[in-house]
């Protein structure tokens, strides 16, 4: 079976909509819920704080990850986007949004 790998992009969202669920999340638990390596979370959270869109708070039980204004703009313009393609998707018969294959008169 073939797998589909996600990209960048996804996977930052991803991240963000993790993060935006809880309140303050742990980076193993974000790693988990977003189903990404070691190395790819640790890279992908820098550059999100480099972004501002995530901050980092240290608390005597460990590192915690919260979203920031920003981020949850980023998500809910994200949303719209989202939503506006899965429509323009459903009615058009040729595309397949599910794997990014559109067709292209």
């Amino acid at each position: 079976m073939k797998t589909i790998r996600r990209s960048k992009l996804e996977r930052l969202i991803d991240i963000l909509k993790v993060i935006a669920d809880a309140d303050s999340i742990r980076q193993t638990h974000v790693m988990y819920k977003a189903n990404l390596t070691w190395d790819e979370l640790k890279k992908d959270l820098q550059l999100l704080m480099s972004l501002e869109l995530i901050g980092r708070t240290t608390m005597s039980e460990g590192i915690f990850y919260k979203i920031t204004s920003l981020g949850l703009d980023i998500l809910s313009h994200f949303d719209k986007i989202e939503s506006t393609l899965k429509l323009s998707s459903e009615k058009s018969p040729s595309s397949n949004f599910g794997s990014y294959v559109v067709e292209v008169p």
